[in-house]
């Protein structure tokens, strides 16, 4: 044992030993590190100053660099610099619906989103902010929509309730809720709003809205496809950014090539979009977020680097009146990739014509092209009329895993009819309808025509070359005995060697209305007809008051006991005379009431409510609705203060100190809701050249309005 003590001993000496050597040679052998450092100070001073440029995104290949700053400089600019960034989004609320999600989860909340990770704004979206928070830099998202809104409105909000906020960049999100407008008239109206925004000092992202889906998809699946057709045409004409949020090739993918009919290849895409739908127990479809999520990096994409181009090319397409009223349209689709291309081909309803006939599939040879044939009905007994001498119709094209809804536009032939659809206002005497024949063929045309109204009958001849136009002179006098309102058909007969064309139009007269004269309302339906309620408006210096005299029998209790039992729609236009002829909207202002004798509730008005360049905050409560009973009548009397007509010049007794008008009157009765309305015009109800004329005199002119439908 004490041996074994003795070698444990002797072997912790020798390792004491040797670590003390290795100290005292380390320390032997540590350098001067004042003296190193001074050496290091002295090489950094004869070495130039590293220059490191600051990061403001992450990496952005050059061509979207290039693109980014080519729509969007001055964006691009804050955005690198990372200065305080605010979005304006515009559009009809129902674009933004969304199922169990928050406004920064809609497609606009994630395109910001992108935006905000791209850029580095660590304070992230704010929606509707109060300020912004100055200690990191944040996106601010300001929501502007409306229930039924209307592209018709952008322009005004872009004059009044837009500018109580700073706006770099306006998403214009319209199109679901404008359907039956005709393309021409939406690309005027969205032409306005981009001048709007540009007037601001904003840039503009045009955005085509996302397709709806229905129990009975098929009617609607392509209903705003013109619409998107016009909106990424114009935005290409003004130089804008445009993202087609209807793009189905990026949202739905087709299964493997299988043996499917139309209809089964129909119902797999149909059912495939369905799914970023929730459906709820009375059938509305509401998109869920997976939906905005695609969509919002669909239009972050689309800014970057464009529309996705598809393995086809459509040309050649015109379309011809058969003498049944229905239409042939023929184009040419051509296979422009390397192989085969095995093609589904579904014409979907739009623009009131229904397909009714068409070759539903095709195989196409590398660098071929075919020629399609669809037969279409008109959807109602009065087809479209055409604001251009071109019909945008839609086609769900499929093959492989790509299924797109392609707008073929087809051109007329022999010609085509294009009608002014505008609204004349003030008309004495005549009024001429705006119509010209169109041939957009490369063959001479020759042809007589014949336009009759109420009786009268007007007749000429035309001769066009190739894409020339010719206007027809369908000046027409008023009829003698006019009605109070009135709507005529104006049918117009084209003859072209053997082949006849007809055309027919409605013509509305609604004579002006003046102050302290009885006008009876228009029942609406199928055909409108005068009813028991009369309007009598009054004016003075401080007010303008609408009298409304009601049968006592056609206004009950709501059927629930709590909805209104009545509601008054308003839309005024109060600019100045010469304002007022021009292109505009107004605001619907609305009231509600119980049957019960009292006050009706004003609900919240817009800031433009009264037409382009109103810009004030309405306080409904200088406004009065009030409801009594008077013998067997009830009388719903509306007044609005003069104050906040302050555009208008407001001359009394003058029958050139005019007022655009239109009201709507819906009663519970004994029939259930009915509405009543001053003329029968079908033009939306925001657009000015949907209102009637109220002359501020008890002595009014014999004018009239006059407008084409």
């Amino acid at each position: 044992m004490i041996a074994g003590n003795r070698t444990i001993s002797s072997a912790l000496g020798t390792v004491g030993w040797l670590a003390l050597t290795c100290s005292l040679v380390q320390a032997q052998a540590a350098p001067d590190l004042s003296e190193k450092k001074a050496q290091a100070d002295a090489l950094e001073k004869r070495l130039p100053l590293p220059t490191l440029e600051p990061r403001t995104h992450f990496d952005l290949s050059p061509p979207r660099q290039e693109r980014f700053q080519k729509y969007l400089p001055k964006a691009y600019r804050k955005l690198s610099q990372r200065e305080p960034f605010h979005l304006l989004v515009l559009g009809d609320a129902s674009v933004l619906d969304i199922h169990e999600g928050q406004p920064t989860e809609t497609f606009p909340g994630m395109f910001a989103a992108q935006l905000a990770k791209q850029f580095f704004y660590t304070g992230g979206v704010k929606v509707n902010p109060g300020a912004l928070a100055k200690e990191m830099p944040t996106l601010a998202m300001r929501i502007l929509t409306r229930m039924d809104g209307s592209v018709l409105d952008a322009a005004a909000i872009l004059e009044s309730s837009a500018r109580q906020a700073p706006v770099d960049v306006v998403l214009l999100c319209y199109g679901q809720n404008d359907t039956d407008m005709s393309p021409v008239s939406f690309s005027r109206a969205l032409t306005a709003a981009i001048a709007g925004a540009r007037e601001m000092g904003a840039e503009v992202i045009v955005c085509s809205p996302w397709l709806p889906v229905s129990d009975q998809s098929e009617s609607i699946l392509g209903q705003n496809r013109p619409l998107a057709d016009i909106q990424a045409e114009t935005a290409s004409e003004l130089g804008v950014v445009h993202a087609d949020l209807g793009d189905l090739s990026r949202l739905v993918s087709m299964p493997e090539p299988e043996n499917l009919n139309e209809g089964q290849v129909f119902e797999h895409v149909e059912s495939t979009y369905r799914e970023y739908f929730y459906q709820d127990a009375i059938g509305t479809y509401t998109p869920r977020p997976t939906l905005h999520r695609q969509l919002g990096a669909l239009l972050y994409q689309d800014l970057l680097d464009g529309s996705t181009a598809a393995p086809w090319s459509l040309s050649g397409a015109r379309v011809k009146q058969q003498p049944d009223g229905q239409l042939t349209l023929l184009y040419q689709i051509k296979n422009k990739g390397s192989s085969t291309l095995d093609l589904t081909l579904l014409p979907l309803i739009a623009g009131g014509w229904n397909p009714i006939a068409a070759r539903s599939s095709l195989a196409l040879e590398a660098g071929t092209t075919q020629t399609v044939t669809v037969t279409y009905s008109p959807r109602s007994r009065q087809a479209s009329a055409l604001q251009e001498a071109l019909l945008r119709l839609p086609v769900l094209i499929c093959s492989g895993s790509t299924a797109r809804v392609e707008t073929v536009r087809a051109r007329p032939e022999p010609v085509a009819v294009v009608w002014g659809m505008e609204t004349l206002f003030n008309q004495e005497g005549s009024f001429l309808v705006g119509c010209q024949v169109v041939n957009p063929g490369t063959d001479a045309v020759n042809g007589t025509w014949v336009a009759e109204f109420e009786g009268q009958k007007l007749e000429g001849n035309f001769e066009l070359k190739r894409d020339a136009v010719t206007p027809l002179n369908l000046q027409f006098r008023l009829p003698s005995a006019q009605q109070a309102s009135a709507e005529s058909p104006l049918k117009l007969t084209l003859q072209i060697g053997s082949e006849t064309l007809v055309f027919t139009r409605s013509i509305v007269i609604t004579r002006n209305l003046g102050l302290s004269q009885e006008r009876p309302l228009l029942l609406d339906g199928p055909t409108s007809r005068e009813s028991g309620v009369l309007l009598k408006a009054s004016a003075g210096v401080n007010h303008l008051v609408l009298t409304f005299d009601i049968p006592a029998d056609l206004l009950q209790d709501s059927p629930d006991g709590t909805s209104p039992a009545w509601q008054l729609g308003l839309n005024l236009d109060a600019r100045s005379y010469g304002k007022r002829l021009e292109q505009g909207s107004t605001a619907t202002v609305l009231v509600t009431g119980k049957s019960a004798d009292g006050e009706g509730k004003i609900h919240s008005i817009s800031p433009w409510a009264f037409g382009n360049g109103y810009a004030a905050n309405f306080d409904p409560k200088e406004f009065k609705a009030t409801l009594t009973t008077t013998g067997e009548k009830r009388r719903l009397t509306f007044t609005l203060p003069r104050t906040y007509l302050y555009l208008h010049e407001w001359a009394l007794d003058n029958g050139n100190s005019q007022l655009g008008l239109d009201v709507r009157l819906t009663l519970n009765g004994p029939e259930g809701y009915r509405s009543y309305g001053l003329n029968p015009s079908h033009k939306p109800t925001d657009d000015v050249d949907s209102l009637s004329v109220l002359e501020l005199t008890a002595q009014p002119t014999q004018r009239v309005t006059v407008s084409v439908e």
